[in-house]
């Protein structure tokens, strides 16, 4: 790994640790600074809102500032909001400076998976994404067992706080690892005309679509894992960590055979490869929940495949925007990271209704928007895969 893609991965780890960690942190808020918890559980979503927000439209404003300078501001900022969480007494400063820490995830991600696609040629793009993404799968197996811990042993103020070192220190890598990064933007004295171009690419909406369902599909079922997990499976609080420590290793697995496989077999079979993966995972969990070793599987192979999409759908939407002339990339990037979180919120409203009949119905109703992005996939064909798959054949 370069010292500029570590950089990135170093940022990316920072993004996903304060994502993942405020999710175990929510009591613990809830209680430093009494309010109900139904009301902190609401920093959650407003920091989505904000790297959905955050993702397609700053980086856009963005694209044409030097892209070194810009990480490491965005980083600084998204410091700063992690340290006003730690400083925060009511509940209004606790959304903004989750929602303006969400931005700046938002941004950076857009942009470092842009940078890393950039920076290498195009048959390698897919690893260099999956090296990015790497920081988040890290986060993600330490995130929550992390947060756990830490809420249960010191201050949830100074988990907080840390979560702004990371931040700073990251941003001191890139200043002192990335190289000066010049990214073409066409149209660079009209970018409406850019942002609007890649906006309405059928192209490009095209997979960011199957993104959203991918996503949706899978978060309608791993949303209330944990009651499918306690309830049918009868595992304890340490049982269910242990298994999402399982899911946490295998999404790791899944980045990095994502970003090769893409590199290798093209992005409609990757595609195809990954959502029949959830799928598996989603149908298996609904018919042998009660077997701790078929459910230890079913999460190895649920983490293999929900993180084998983040680098196979980045590059394949980067891919379409560098296509089209008028488009932008950076824009691009960030309309794919937005179809992400906006996957995980409805999947989590819909996993939520389906979950009042039994813990297994979010499982089965998760098989919905799968059929739906596999059909997109399936029909990738005449649009996309055609145009991408002739350098895999060359």
């Amino acid at each position: 790994m370069s010292l500029a893609l570590f950089a990135l991965s170093l940022c990316t780890f920072a993004l996903g640790l304060a994502e993942f960690v405020a999710v175990s942190l929510v009591p613990a808020v809830a209680a430093g600074t009494h309010l109900n918890v139904s009301s902190v559980g609401m920093m959650i979503g407003i920091y989505a809102i904000g790297v959905s927000i955050g993702a397609p439209t700053l980086s856009a404003l963005l694209a044409k500032s030097p892209r070194k300078t810009v990480l490491a501001v965005c980083m600084l900022v998204f410091a700063a909001g992690n340290i006003g969480t730690a400083l925060t007494s009511s509940m209004a400063m606790l959304l903004l400076t989750r929602f303006i820490a969400g931005l700046m995830h938002g941004v950076v991600i857009a942009l470092a998976a842009s940078t890393a696609a950039s920076a290498v040629s195009q048959e390698k793009s897919g690893n260099a994404i999956a090296t990015v993404f790497a920081g988040l799968t890290v986060a993600l197996m330490l995130g929550v067992p992390l947060g756990t811990l830490a809420g249960s042993h010191f201050a949830w103020q100074d988990v907080f706080f840390t979560l702004g070192g990371i931040s700073i220190a990251a941003a001191i890598a890139v200043l002192f690892f990335m190289p000066k990064v010049t990214i073409k933007v066409e149209n660079i004295n009209e970018p409406s005309i850019s942002v609007w171009s890649t906006l309405t690419d059928r192209q490009i909406l095209h997979p960011v679509v199957i993104t959203a369902l991918t996503y949706a599909g899978s978060f309608t079922g791993f949303t209330y894992i944990s009651v499918l997990l306690a309830q049918n499976t009868h595992l304890g609080a340490s049982g269910i960590t242990g298994m999402f420590a399982i899911y946490g290793v295998a999404a790791a697995i899944g980045n990095a055979l994502g970003g090769r496989f893409v590199d290798a077999m093209g992005s409609r079979a990757a595609a195809i490869t990954v959502i029949a993966g959830i799928g598996l995972a989603l149908v298996n969990a609904s018919l042998f929940s009660s077997s701790t070793l078929a459910m230890s599987a079913v999460m190895a192979v649920w983490g293999i495949a929900s993180f084998g999409a983040v680098p196979i759908m980045q590059k394949t939407v980067f891919m379409m925007a560098q296509g089209n002339p008028v488009a932008s990339p950076e824009v691009a990037s960030g309309m794919n990271i937005a179809a992400f979180n906006v996957g995980i919120a409805a999947g989590s409203i819909l996993g939520g209704i389906a979950s009042l009949y039994s813990a297994t119905v979010p499982m089965v109703v998760g098989l919905l928007p799968l059929l739906l992005a596999a059909l997109f996939a399936i029909a990738i064909r005449p649009a996309l895969a055609i145009k991408m798959d002739k350098q895999y054949s060359n």
